[in-house]
């Protein structure tokens, strides 16, 4: 599936909150329209299998291991999402192997604002030294 930062794949918020309602989606075959981040899972028709096979298809988009209460913990998708990003640990989020202000520039609209932020202070502190 498709899935601003998540954890050690890369994704921002968005596109998380995107792969999760992706998911509800295609697998309750609801309108992806009629998504919202804080109308809650149960109000989509989700069950605790479903619940059980999303947790199972976010470890495997995230590469770690998940709480399986994840969904019924983080009724929404607006909760699961800030939760995952505020769980992952700064170590798993990967430095920028951006050489020059040139390729920087280049790839600001693909960073979310946590993604700009680390990188300025990666930039202030090299510079510092």
């Amino acid at each position: 599936m498709n899935g601003n930062n998540a954890p050690s794949r890369g994704l921002n918020r968005m596109e998380l909150a995107n792969w999760v309602a992706g998911w509800i989606s295609s697998e309750l075959k609801i309108d992806r329209n009629l998504i919202a981040e804080d109308i809650t899972l149960v109000q989509f028709g989700m069950d605790s299998i479903h619940a059980m096979m999303m947790v199972g298809d976010l470890e495997d988009l995230l590469g770690r291991r998940l709480s399986p209460t994840l969904a019924w913990t983080f009724p929404t998708i607006g909760a699961i999402v800030e939760h995952l990003i505020q769980e992952a640990p700064a170590a798993e989020i990967a430095p920028f192997p951006m050489e020059d202000d040139a390729d920087i520039l280049a790839h600001l609209d693909d960073l979310s604002e946590k993604e700009i932020d680390q990188l300025l202070q990666q930039r202030l502190n090299s510079n510092a030294r």
